[in-house]
């Protein structure tokens, strides 16, 4: 019901603003950095067209000509993970820094003390957000062969809730303006890479080593100032 009220209320609003033509759609817009030893602040760009930093497989970035009215964030730990059964790189998400695997994975806690501030043609629209409300312990985690066999080995990281938060009011980012979104945390820190002994897969090792940047919400296509 709240989805088909925000629906509402935005369609009314481009019609009020002389854009009845725009199409909304439900979508997602996603943005990685790496992880870099030491570097306390990392801009995230949004745009397809921002080619400063090379743009990732993963990534699903904003075109010059959309709006993306966000409402919801959603923040996560990626990670490169290879095992003796299957040697290529599998990507994995956590909402968490794993611990239970390995002491190693603590440089990362600092991630969720930092705060997220969004700017759209320098005017602050997002302040202060604490990193803090992505941080989710889910109810299993990993666990390796020195705990026996468990009965679960991976944790149950539900992505249409955990590690995500809603985001009101909405915020609206535009194709064509400048949109500045940047993460800073109270010290650096570094990737981390984990190796254990899962009790089904063998030797298992998994590099910690980038910030996953997701916001969910709905796409005006067509709807930037380029467009009239």
């Amino acid at each position: 019901m709240i989805l088909r009220q925000n629906y509402a209320a935005i369609k009314a609003k481009y019609k009020k603003i002389g854009k009845a033509q725009v199409r909304l759609t439900q979508s997602t817009i996603i943005l990685i950095q790496n992880i870099v030893a030491a570097k306390n602040a990392y801009t995230f760009p949004i745009l397809e067209n921002d080619t400063a930093t090379a743009i990732q497989a993963q990534e699903i970035r904003l075109n010059i000509n959309d709006e993306f009215i966000a409402g919801e964030i959603a923040f996560y730990l990626g990670a490169d993970v290879t095992d003796a059964a299957s040697p290529a790189i599998t990507k994995r998400l956590l909402t968490y820094a794993p611990d239970e695997l390995n002491v190693a994975a603590r440089v990362l806690d600092d991630v969720y003390n930092g705060n997220l501030q969004i700017q759209v043609n320098k005017i602050s629209f997002l302040e202060k957000w604490d990193m803090k409300k992505h941080n989710c312990f889910t109810q299993t985690q990993f666990q390796s062969t020195s705990a026996g066999i468990p009965g679960a080995t991976l944790p149950n990281i539900n992505f249409a809730n955990d590690g995500t938060y809603p985001l009101q009011p909405m915020l609206t980012l535009s194709g064509a303006k400048k949109n500045d979104i940047i993460i800073s945390l109270p010290v650096g820190i570094a990737p981390a890479v984990i190796a254990w002994t899962a009790p089904l897969g063998g030797p298992q090792s998994m590099n910690i080593n980038n910030l996953w940047l997701v916001f969910r919400g709905l796409l005006g296509q067509n709807a930037s100032k380029f467009q009239g």
